[in-house]
């Protein structure tokens, strides 16, 4: 594995998936159960991005870890009041059968002051993702429809394989009604759910 490809290890549900129309438990439960056993480690962010296996990928090279501190620092002079971004919490959607961590996102301080791992998607304002090697699918295609289905007004998607940043906004459903892309080196604006003109032009590609 070369020192900026990340790998994807998925751990499915051993016993076979039980009719929850006669059990109390759903495998939405399972798999929630088996991500609140696993042990801490600094090696691995848990996910479930499918509803049907527990995805788990390294934690992130530096150069990734450059562009969420490039995207926060930016976000951060123009938050809401009571307001923070995080990077380490899971948002858990038990609707849903999903668990997120993004790579960055904002919500009150008075919620993250939790003494669980995760926290509902209710208050949050803005999710961002990095691309990473190992997981342009999930961050491409899997990602933004699960924060649209949170209901999450915004979500950014920092692409440094391609050099260009969205902004997807207007969720509905299981879609964001509006997509904008910016390139590398581009000013755009955020207008919803808070104001805040973010400048791309030091956001790294990986080449």
């Amino acid at each position: 594995m070369s020192d900026i490809e990340e790998s994807r290890v998925t751990a499915l549900v051993e016993e076979p998936v039980r009719d929850v129309g006669t059990e109390t438990e759903s495998v939405g439960d399972e798999l929630f159960a088996i991500l609140d056993s696993l042990p801490e480690t600094r090696r691995w962010r848990a996910e479930i991005l499918d509803g049907e296996t527990i995805t788990l990928s390294p934690t992130p090279i530096g150069l990734h870890q450059e562009n969420v501190y490039l995207l926060s620092e930016q976000l951060r002079p123009c938050l809401p009041k009571e307001h923070r971004a995080e990077g380490n919490l899971e948002i858990r959607l038990p609707a849903l059968g999903r668990s997120v961590v993004p790579d960055l996102f904002i919500a009150p301080v008075a919620v993250l002051r939790t003494p669980e791992h995760s926290i509902p998607p209710d208050d949050v304002l803005l999710a961002a993702e990095i691309v990473s090697p190992g997981s342009t699918r999930a961050d491409r295609t899997v990602k933004p429809g699960i924060y649209a289905q949170a209901l999450i007004p915004c979500f950014v998607l920092v692409d440094p394989l391609e050099g260009v940043t969205s902004v997807f906004s207007r969720p509905e459903k299981d879609e964001y009604k509006s997509i904008q892309k910016y390139r590398f080196g581009e000013t755009f604006k955020i207008a919803d759910p808070f104001e805040v003109e973010v400048d791309s032009g030091d956001f790294l590609t990986y080449d």
